[in-house]
């Protein structure tokens, strides 16, 4: 398995009723709290119990034309994409964003009021699903990191555009370390001794992501 948290690992182990790590991000640009995302990561997916899945609740109060999101990732027991959905409340209702791997491509399908649209895009290893507003999606990038540097390939399914960049991690697989991002998407992530996702840093665009007490 390249699922590399303790933390995981302990989801895996554990009974189901115990089977779930969650928390809440706090978003910060140039010190001001701007948004919070909940988020829950459990073993197991709809199709099985094999995998995990990451549910996340996020709100941007300042943003246009809305900052409430909800966003389901399903990742396979070696941590690649299965499934993702995200969902994007607007003055015209609620817009749905769905994604899954398909080998070397990615299907996209686009729902709104009236339309529905879809498209395909180069998959394969490492493809990593990204939202500007879920930064908890970032949990896939923390477990991909390798200490040689993971070539990874983020999707932004609201407008399909695609980002390469390189995750390196240093310090323990599964513990304490820090992750370098570096190419078209570059930042910090840290994880704790746990293995768990505690704080993000984007300089490029001055964001800071930091798990809650």
């Amino acid at each position: 398995m390249r699922l590399q948290t303790a933390a995981l690992l302990i989801l895996l182990a554990a009974p189901l009723s115990a089977q779930q790590v969650s928390g809440t991000y706090v978003v910060q640009r140039g010190g001001n709290e701007i948004g919070r995302e909940e988020y829950a990561l459990e073993a197991g997916r709809a199709r099985d119990r094999s995998g995990t899945s990451l549910t996340v609740s996020s709100r941007y109060p300042g943003a246009l034309p809305s900052g409430n999101v909800s966003a389901l990732l399903e990742r396979t027991p070696d941590g690649q994409l299965s499934r993702f959905q995200l969902d994007v409340e607007g003055d015209e209702g609620t817009t749905t964003f769905l994604a899954a791997g398909a080998g070397a491509r990615v299907i996209l399908k686009t729902i709104a009021k009236g339309s529905e649209a879809g498209r395909e895009l180069p998959g394969g290893e490492n493809v990593v699903l990204i939202d500007e507003n879920v930064y908890a999606l970032f949990t896939a990038v923390a477990d991909l990191a390798t200490p040689a540097g993971a070539r990874m390939v983020a999707i932004y399914p609201r407008t399909g555009r695609r980002a390469q960049f390189i995750a390196r991690r240093e310090g323990n697989a599964g513990g304490a370390a820090s992750i370098s991002l570096t190419g078209e998407i570059s930042g910090t992530l840290a994880t704790d001794d746990a293995g768990r996702l505690v704080r993000m840093e984007f300089p490029s665009v001055g964001i800071v992501v930091s798990l809650a007490p």
